[in-house]
């Protein structure tokens, strides 16, 4: 299924069911704060004149920077201008205030309201962190989820940086009272990918065969678990791993919990496998 389908199907849904605000703690081995970002892009008109969006807080950690962003839709298209947009941050602490809007995907007719952005420090390897805020809200101002009140849902996690190619993965998921859960997955790379994705019931035992999921240059993915594994009985909760066949991955969990809560957290990655993707090979 198309991953706009998909989230939509999930997430949207829920939404639309009168959510409260929730933040969800950043998981300790997904590094941040890093020349080199990954964001999570979402885009999704709702009815109500209200959007189910993405804002994005970025901050100069160490040095003035300025950050350039360029995006991507879910069938590895580039959207957005070409050069992608910069962010000049000029001090120490600044913060940047942007959205799809002001990142200039939402007019770009190849947006399926889907996606992923890089964020790459042009200057220097000064570091900077992002948070990425996802919600329900009828303002498109820059951190416009945060601060109106027409904004009903909130989940937030930092950026991504870095790749690993060793077990990362969903570290729990459950089905009980409907929870749904969604693994979503980029390839930043200029080459695909191919991730062994393994399903495991609560005692470790592996559900079936492992999957395998091609990741295409700069490419994205979102699996439902356990749905998207296709086995006739899967277990209520369990765990994922992920193994790529070389460094390049990244992603994200997104957990809608009944009516109410949504967690968002990234994929935790292995600590000893992390690697800086190089200069040619960043988009």
């Amino acid at each position: 299924m198309h991953a706009r389908q998909l989230l939509n199907a999930g997430i949207a849904t829920a939404v639309l069911l009168g959510l409260q605000v929730v933040l969800a703690p950043s998981p300790t081995l997904a590094s941040n704060m890093w020349s080199q970002q990954a964001l999570l892009l979402v885009h999704l008109p709702q009815p109500g004149g209200q959007v189910f969006t993405t804002n994005y807080m970025i901050t100069a950690t160490e040095a003035p920077v300025t950050v350039n962003i360029k995006c991507f839709n879910d069938a590895s298209q580039r959207i957005g201008p070409i050069a992608g947009v910069n962010v000049p941050l000029s001090a120490t602490g600044q913060v940047a205030f942007h959205t799809p809007t002001s990142l200039l995907v939402t007019t770009d007719p190849l947006f399926t309201g889907v996606g992923w952005c890089w964020a790459n420090n042009i200057i220097s390897d000064e570091e900077y962190n992002v948070q990425t805020v996802v919600g329900l809200t009828g303002s498109l101002i820059p951190n416009g989820i945060l601060t109106s009140a027409s904004s009903t849902f909130v989940a937030a996690n930092s950026g991504l940086a870095e790749t690993s190619s060793e077990h990362g993965g969903l570290p729990y998921f459950t089905t009980g009272a409907g929870v749904q859960n969604f693994l979503v997955l980029v390839n930043p790379l200029t080459v695909g990918r191919t991730l062994t994705i393994q399903l495991y019931d609560t005692n470790g035992v592996p559900q079936g065969a492992a999957l395998l999921r091609t990741v295409g240059a700069r490419g994205m993915q979102v699996l439902q678990v356990p749905g998207g594994f296709g086995l006739p009985t899967p277990p209520a909760s369990g765990s994922v791993t992920i193994i790529a066949d070389g460094n390049g991955y990244l992603g994200w969990i997104v957990q809608v919990l009944g009516s109410n809560r949504l967690l968002f957290t990234a994929v935790g990655l292995d600590e000893d496998d992390l690697t800086l993707l190089p200069p040619a090979s960043a988009p």
